[in-house]
């Protein structure tokens, strides 16, 4: 894969590799003078909001079914899933991977280059 040569100041859309894509809705959250590490940040945050989303969801799950007498930590590490249980997780890995890295295809434009 080539490598991009270290920015020297703001990117304009002329100048970012089309292989990046094209700019999606909009400009998105702009936090630095270049996209591109803005683009790092917003999907850190996703996936931290993602992460700690979960993270809850299991622990209040856990707690209500211990609550009811219901142990699951060795049934969870027991678990063996069926194809079509495969199948399904599979694709909501997809679309969390799709949701999570949505900002990388984002393009540099004059309305989100720090200008």
């Amino acid at each position: 894969m080539e490598r991009l040569p270290p920015p020297s100041g703001p990117y304009d859309a002329a100048s970012v590799p089309e292989r990046l894509g094209n700019e999606i809705n909009g400009p998105g959250k702009a936090f630095f003078e270049n996209v591109l590490f803005d683009n790092i940040l917003d999907a850190m945050l996703e996936l931290s909001a993602a992460v700690w989303t979960q993270a809850d969801r299991i622990f209040v799950l856990e707690k209500i079914l211990a609550q009811k007498g219901i142990a699951v930590t060795d049934a969870i590490e027991a678990h063996l899933p069926d194809a079509a249980e495969i199948a399904e997780r599979a694709a909501l890995r997809a679309a969390f991977v799709d949701r999570i890295f949505s900002s990388f295809v984002r393009r540099p434009t004059g309305s989100n280059q720090g200008e």
